[in-house]
């Protein structure tokens, strides 16, 4: 295998109440991590957390909050008019040396009968960075867990290879 593989280490587990149960997975070049993908749902929403990492330093961490739920209008005497929503949340935390650099949020929402609204489409606000430290805790306790999990990166169960497809003038990663 080649050593600029890069490789992945998937679990699922059952962890602190307030973060329920979810796939946990760390991705590794070679034997250094490189990136954690976290994955919860509590009641009707669901989260999604992302840390990259760089010589073992947290530098960017991106999370996604999706929340489902119902309205209910009125539309006459008898009848209501039931939409379904979605709020989608995004925090974004930049890191240099444990220090947050610059922190920044969006929220969109989306109605099932209106046009859809992506990401893509709405601004970023930068805010304070008040919930850094959080955010730093959540990582160390994650990066813990991995080290409980893989003795060994070179152990690890699966790896993806790069592979060059011309076509799609990108690089896209395959799963042996």
């Amino acid at each position: 295998m080649s050593k600029d593989a890069l490789r992945q280490y998937h679990t699922g587990y059952t962890f602190n109440i307030s973060y329920k149960k979810g796939p946990l997975t760390f991705y590794y070049n070679g034997n250094e991590l490189k990136y954690i993908e976290h994955i919860y749902t509590w009641g009707h929403t669901t989260y999604k957390d992302e840390f990259y990492v760089w010589d073992d330093q947290l530098f960017f961490q991106y999370t996604t909050q999706v929340i489902r739920y119902k309205d209910y209008r009125k539309k006459g005497v008898i009848k209501s008019d039931v939409k379904n929503i979605t709020l989608t949340l995004e925090d974004r935390f930049y890191f240099k040396n444990r220090k947050a650099i610059k922190c920044q949020f969006k929220s969109f929402q989306n109605h099932n009968d209106s046009i859809k609204i992506t990401t893509h489409r709405v601004r970023n606000i930068t805010t304070e960075c008040d919930l850094a430290e959080n955010v730093l805790e959540k990582f160390d306790i994650l990066k813990k867990l991995q080290a409980k999990e893989v003795e060994s990166a070179k152990e690890l169960p699966k790896s993806i290879s790069k592979t060059y497809q011309p076509n799609l003038n990108h690089t896209a990663f395959q799963q042996n």
